[in-house]
């Protein structure tokens, strides 16, 4: 016993001798960090609107939340840093975009209605432009970024995909009302994730690095696929847009032969799924009925030209009813129209707009 204690206070004195060396994480939690890694989290949860709830009288949702949360770390950000957020060229623009809102919530027929869709589709909106602006500085600011926010957007498509086989497993399939991951709609699923779809080709195409390349052609086929079960018909043109802006994008006449026969190959297949190919028959009742949509709407701007503003934020369904047909054409108001969800990032100034149906 004597002789295993003095060997353990003679490996003690050693190690007391040897210089001691800080433990350095690789990546330590200062302000920015924080705050990133909250603008981050904030972009991996966008469709996130649909979970609500009230502060008193008060109406939230849990992205609101994360924005005000990431708001608030970037507001310590900028104290410990003593400085200002940084200017940009979009500064005037952007004052014009809120003052041309803050007239919308003036004519609107209802001001707290209005001032909702304000305070989530301008103010809370530039609010993150200029975080991100701050904060993704460098290259590794934006691949931690892109990272978080890959995560939250293939959940969204895996789970659209999932809400899709659900429905045709259990026989419940109706193209004219396509499952919706989390219970937003068809359109609002394509319109969240056609951009990370575009990023996601251009990472394919154009990394600097095999693994983004290869990470960028994983991720595009989750959310083409994605974007295929949402049977949403103006995401179909979107695609084939962005099909054509990749092969215009090549430089060599070679490489555009490939990518427009690859593009063409994708197109034919799609138009052959059988769902797919029933969506396409009904286009022209769609066509019909948006264009009596868009009628109405230029009749009554032609009825206010000096107020150029419009019905007013929310205000659409109440502008437009006094030139609604009496017969054959009526507006159908979206079921999520303002102001039940006034946090619909990806839904933009559609969330306003009505949905005219043919009387049976």
């Amino acid at each position: 016993m004597i002789a295993v204690y003095l060997k353990l206070d003679s490996i003690k004195a050693i190690e007391s001798d040897l210089p001691r060396r800080s433990v350095a994480l690789p990546w330590s939690l200062t302000p920015r960090r924080v705050a990133l890694l909250s603008l981050s989290v904030t972009a991996a949860c966008l469709p996130l609107y649909v979970v609500r709830w009230h502060y008193g009288s008060i109406p939230t949702t849990l992205l609101e939340t994360l924005i005000l949360v990431t708001v608030a770390a970037y507001a310590f950000v900028l104290w410990t840093e003593k400085r200002l957020p940084r200017r940009t060229p979009l500064d005037i623009p952007i004052a014009i975009f809120l003052l041309a809102g803050l007239a919308g919530v003036i004519v609107a027929p209802s001001h707290t209605a209005a001032l909702g869709i304000y305070r989530a589709y301008f103010l809370e909106a530039v609010a993150m432009y200029y975080v991100a602006a701050g904060l993704l500085r460098e290259r590794k600011d934006v691949t931690t970024f892109l990272a978080v926010m890959s995560a939250g957007v293939a959940a969204y498509a895996l789970g659209q995909i999932v809400s899709f086989l659900a429905a045709v497993a259990t026989h419940h399939l109706n193209l004219s009302a396509a499952p919706a991951f989390l219970n937003t709609s068809p359109n609002d699923d394509a319109m969240y994730l056609e951009p990370p779809f575009a990023f996601a080709v251009g990472f394919a195409l154009f990394a600097s690095r095999q693994r983004e390349r290869w990470i960028g052609l994983g991720m595009s086929a989750l959310i083409l696929v994605a974007i295929i079960v949402a049977f949403s018909r103006a995401s179909y043109l979107a695609l084939a847009v962005l099909a054509l802006v990749v092969v215009l994008g090549f430089q060599s006449p070679r490489w555009r032969l490939r990518a427009l026969g690859v593009a063409a190959v994708l197109a034919l297949v799609v138009i052959e799924i059988p769902f797919v190919n029933r969506r396409f028959l009904t286009l022209a009742d769609s066509v019909n009925n948006r264009d009596a949509l868009y009628r109405e709407a230029i009749q009554m701007l032609s009825h206010m030209p000096i107020t150029i503003t419009g019905a007013g934020i929310s205000g659409f369904p109440i502008r437009v009813a006094p030139y609604r047909p009496t017969r054959g054409v009526r507006l159908s108001i979206v079921a999520h129209a303002v102001p039940r969800a006034p946090h619909g990032r990806n839904r933009c100034s559609r969330a306003a707009l009505g949905r005219p149906v043919h009387d049976p």
